[in-house]
């Protein structure tokens, strides 16, 4: 399944969603693909969202585009070189084993929720820790 990385998305935008997301019982993932699906269909259905509020359209089709044809191509040509200084790495420690990656990634998730317990200590239960 593809990934989507979304740089530059602004923060009080994120915590909407997380909060909205969290209300719903769905991670950010699972509202953001709920939302991005409401959109297109709304989209096919002549509407359309100006970042508030769901519109119908009443006079021809319309189109936001923010970003214009020379960025985009910009864009995907720093993404490709990356990615070929990527593809030219070569991994020279020992492969690790699943314990090790699944042990990585247990450090890394409790490292982020101690750091989130320091930044946010009410959303920690009171006193951060």
């Amino acid at each position: 399944m593809p990934a989507l990385q979304v740089r530059e998305f602004p923060d009080d935008l994120y915590e909407q969603l997380k909060a909205y997301a969290a209300s719903q019982h769905r991670s950010i993932a699972q509202q953001t693909i709920v939302a991005v699906e409401q959109m297109l269909e709304a989209a096919n259905a002549s509407h359309y969202w100006d970042g508030r509020e769901l519109h119908r359209v009443t006079s021809g089709p319309r189109c936001l585009d923010f970003d214009t044809e020379a960025k985009r191509a910009a864009r995907i040509e720093k993404r490709k070189e990356l990615f070929a200084r990527m593809d030219e790495i070569v991994w020279k420690g020992a492969k690790p084993t699943g314990d090790e990656i699944v042990a990585m990634v247990q450090e890394g998730r409790e490292e982020r929720d101690r750091m989130f317990g320091e930044l946010m200590p009410l959303a920690a239960g009171g006193d951060g820790r």
